[in-house]
């Protein structure tokens, strides 16, 4: 497994999905404020997946659920894989890294920026006032503690 940063660029959905559909989780880069709190996400599908505790069908579509701490699939696609060109995270899952350059250019695009820090506000319910206590540089132990807590409490 392996958590990539930077440009996809879709065309058509579908073709997307027929060549690497099983092979990758994609996370819509404006969700992303720190790559370890994908990683994290991911360690605790797999497990879920491994232990056979998962909500999805699929894998990808688990990790989607994890990454946004929520059982409810229509929400989590909301931050999946879309038509277009976006600044995304791709989990790889397979080997697959060869069909995926013919959507992907790896660059850095995960940052903090307000627009980010606003959609994961929104994404994982946290409040102003859970920043203020914490401090703006521990929003990611927000995140974590959000998908732990899903974790725990999905069944």
């Amino acid at each position: 497994m392996k958590v990539k940063q930077g440009i996809l660029k879709i065309n058509s959905l579908e073709d997307f999905l027929k060549n690497l559909g099983e092979c990758v989780a994609v996370i819509d880069g404006r969700y992303v404020i720190d790559l370890d709190v994908v990683k994290f996400a991911v360690e605790k599908a797999l497990k879920s997946w491994k232990d056979g505790r998962n909500i999805a069908k699929t894998l990808p579509l688990e990790i989607l659920l994890y990454f946004c701490a929520t059982r409810q699939i229509r929400d989590a696609i909301k931050v999946g894989v879309k038509e277009g060109i976006s600044e995304a995270v791709v989990v790889v899952l397979k080997e697959c890294e060869d069909k995926l350059e013919k959507f992907f250019e790896e660059k850095e695009v995960v940052r903090i920026d307000e627009e980010r820090i606003e959609n994961v506000k929104k994404l994982y319910g946290i409040t102003d006032d859970e920043i203020e206590i914490v401090g703006l540089e521990k929003i990611a132990l927000l995140i974590r503690e959000r998908i732990t807590l899903f974790d725990v409490f999905k069944s």
